[in-house]
């Protein structure tokens, strides 16, 4: 009988857990100008049919630039970047779905990507809220974590030159001080 319902289990794949969703890289470093993508990851979902999500951020640390569709519901017909208000700091109702009497999409991936701008020193929770997964018969699929992020914007640093450089550009500045030196005075360069 044990092995009866395992076989069952195996078959139908009913979830052993809830659906986990996440920002990744779960932690980011940027510098003031540069981009930084991070993605929102679906973690052991069975039949996705649909999702929405929202994310706020620190508008005085990072600006949104971008948002585009995941992979993960790759044949879905209605992705919505949803709307990037850089004032608030939020990126709201980004949604897709599939369409038609098709299954669910089971297991692990990418819902959404969104690109930033590092715009000032400091550090910007990421903060997914007002998740939203429905199955393929349009019922709610249970969340078992909800994981944000951060990214910390630094200044651009100034790499300092190797120690052998300075003694380097001396060197070739008295070579070439001495050839122009001996070269004005009419004699052949020494």
């Amino acid at each position: 009988m044990k092995q009866f319902v395992l076989a069952s289990l195996l078959v139908w794949g009913v979830p052993l857990g809830a659906a986990t969703i996440e920002v990744s890289p779960g932690s980011a470093n940027a510098t003031i100008g540069s981009t930084i993508i991070v993605d929102v990851l679906i973690q052991s979902v069975a039949d996705l049919y649909a999702h929405q999500f929202d994310l706020s951020f620190d508008p005085s640390v990072l600006s949104a630039t971008l948002v585009s569709p995941g992979q993960f519901l790759s044949g879905g017909v209605g992705f919505l970047p949803g709307e990037i208000d850089n004032v608030a700091g939020t990126v709201v109702f980004t949604a897709d779905t599939l369409s038609g009497p098709d299954p669910g999409v089971s297991g692990s991936g990418t819902l959404a990507s969104i690109q930033f701008t590092g715009l000032a020193p400091g550090v910007s929770a990421l903060v997914l809220s007002n998740v939203i997964l429905l199955d393929s018969n349009l019922a709610d699929i249970e969340l078992d974590a909800v994981n944000g992020g951060s990214v910390r914007v630094g200044d651009a640093t100034v790499p300092e030159p190797a120690q052998g450089v300075p003694m380097i550009v001396a060197l070739i500045a008295f070579l070439v001080r001495r050839r122009v030196r001996g070269t004005i005075r009419g004699g052949t360069p020494t």
